[in-house]
């Protein structure tokens, strides 16, 4: 994500708005909740992506946070990776390669909330992939503000 950019999704999920607060530092905004969180960024390839991640919450909550980018040979590949990442939360995506997928969840015995997002930029032989098949670009609408 670039400074002042906000990527707003909407899924069978719910609604969530990300929003770029500096170079490692999210917010999250859904379902009533606003949370900041400060990513660490990987030092290694992990699943084909450095990017930056945070495993952990802050206490009141337990968080899963993924940004970074897929590289794939064919567009046909792209879908193949996003057909499998769709049997663990539901994904969208729009056409330019922009991939968002989020869930949460809570212990039923205490209400203990638990959030999952990932946000992908598909990459085609390098290029940024224009993922025209399945894309909505009104389910994810991306915004940056206007600079002079």
């Amino acid at each position: 994500m670039t400074p002042g950019m906000e990527i707003d999704v909407r899924t069978k999920e719910g609604r969530i708005k990300i929003q770029h607060v500096d170079k490692f530092t999210r917010r999250y905004i859904w379902d009533g909740h606003v949370k900041e969180f400060t990513h660490q960024p990987r030092a290694k390839r992990w699943l084909g992506s450095l990017g930056m991640y945070r495993p952990y919450g802050d206490g009141s909550m337990h968080a899963v946070l993924e940004e970074g980018q897929q590289h794939f040979e064919s567009i046909a590949d792209a879908h193949v990776w996003l057909a499998k990442q769709e049997k663990f939360m539901d994904y969208v995506w729009n056409s330019d390669g922009l991939v968002v997928g989020w869930k949460q969840q809570s212990r039923a015995e205490d209400g203990y909330l638990a959030l999952s997002v990932e946000v992908w930029q598909i990459f085609i032989r390098g290029a940024k992939a224009a993922l025209r098949n399945g894309a909505s670009n009104k389910a994810l609408q991306v915004s940056s503000p206007i600079t002079p």
